[in-house]
């Protein structure tokens, strides 16, 4: 049986050409982020990672495939940029702390477990932003991607007493169906 990160690693390594797009809800909301350092969870090869390293934002990019932290480390050093790359498992809640604090968590196209959820606003500094945007159950009913990656309407408002919701939608972008999130820790 092949394991989640031996299917990412050879997702990464048969892929060529440029690193994976900037979700549109970045594009239009990375100016709500605080100033300061950024922490991508599941990066994959760093399409994000990259175009917040462009907007002077010192980021870590976490992700569990080697193979894409290899093509972002690639596209960082043709580029110039700064990006710190761990390779890490995000079920692995337990040692996420070892992982440092941030002024902001930008969670893009991934589904994060409740229990990964409630782990990070220890992640964030005082007024830090954590913003999600992934696929929600629309883009399963309508292009068949797998239900259980998807975001359940207002799945996470509540879920945390330290974080305040700025705002949460329901988008079509670029024929994809996202909910969007963003958060600040009070």
């Amino acid at each position: 049986m092949t394991s989640v990160r031996e299917k990412w690693n050879r997702r990464y390594a048969d892929k060529s050409g440029a690193l994976s797009s900037i979700p549109v809800a970045l594009e239009l909301g990375w100016s709500s982020l605080k100033p300061g350092s950024v922490l991508d969870l599941a990066s994959g090869d760093g399409g994000s990672a990259v175009f917040l390293a462009r907007q002077g934002f010192a980021v870590t990019a976490v992700d569990i495939a080697e193979e894409g932290l290899k093509r972002l480390n690639a596209c960082a050093q043709a580029e110039q940029l700064s990006i710190r790359t761990v390779q890490f498992d995000l079920d692995v809640t337990a040692s996420l702390a070892a992982l440092g604090q941030y002024d902001n968590i930008v969670i893009n196209r991934f589904r994060p477990t409740p229990a990964l959820f409630l782990c990070l606003p220890a992640l964030l500094t005082r007024g830090g932003r954590l913003m999600l945007n992934s696929f929600n159950l629309l883009q399963h009913k309508e292009k068949g991607f797998s239900e259980r990656f998807c975001l359940k309407p207002e799945e996470y408002l509540g879920l945390s007493a330290d974080l305040s919701l700025q705002y949460y939608r329901s988008e079509q972008r670029d024929g994809d169906f996202m909910d969007e999130y963003l958060f600040i820790k009070t």
